[in-house]
């Protein structure tokens, strides 16, 4: 099993890592119901504050970026295509790197979001200027974030959930069957 403990790890600088902007302006409110989620400034639900339907010929936002709230620092890895909270204070900001894909992507998410909720709070609200310029730590190899072993250690950590959830399914059913002999 992969362990934290045993990897070298380095501190390193958002801007250093990442492209950082900001979504186009938009609000919740001004979109009907719908099935693309609409991703704000949460601490829950990977940020999506709602599911609208998106204007015609709007652009989404594209997926595979990490998400940070200015708000509370909570930072999501986005696997599909979404509308992103833009325009005011608390718009979300958006983080992005070819180097980043959905588990390794999760795994940075978790790094940023202990360092950056800790610090961001309505009062102390993060921006595009400040989030370039934060640290945080990741493993690395020769120096460098060691991606493959990021998107490693999440995919294990995956398949034992997955192994936990069938596991304590065969185990309710096996009950639900003897209480019905």
């Amino acid at each position: 099993m992969l362990s934290l403990n045993d990897r070298e790890w380095k501190t390193f600088t958002v801007g250093d890592l990442f492209s950082v902007t900001r979504p186009d302006a938009r609000t919740k409110d001004a979109y009907n119901e719908g099935d693309v989620p609409f991703v704000a400034s949460g601490a829950m639900n990977n940020g999506a504050a709602k599911y609208c339907e998106p204007r015609k010929g709007e652009k989404l936002d594209r997926r595979g970026c990490i998400t940070v709230s200015p708000v509370d620092g909570s930072c999501f890895y986005q696997p599909i295509d979404f509308l992103g909270r833009g325009g005011g204070g608390s718009s979300i900001m958006l983080l992005r790197s070819e180097k980043i894909n959905g588990f390794n992507g999760r795994f940075v998410a978790r790094m940023l979001m202990q360092t950056l909720s800790a610090k961001y709070t309505y009062g102390r609200m993060g921006n595009s200027k400040t989030v370039v310029r934060e640290r945080f730590m990741l493993p690395i190899d020769a120096a460098e974030p060691d991606w493959q072993f990021m998107e490693d250690y999440i995919r294990e950590r995956e398949i034992m959930q997955v192994e936990r959830c069938r596991d304590f399914l065969k185990h309710r059913l096996d009950e639900i069957e003897r209480e019905r002999e």
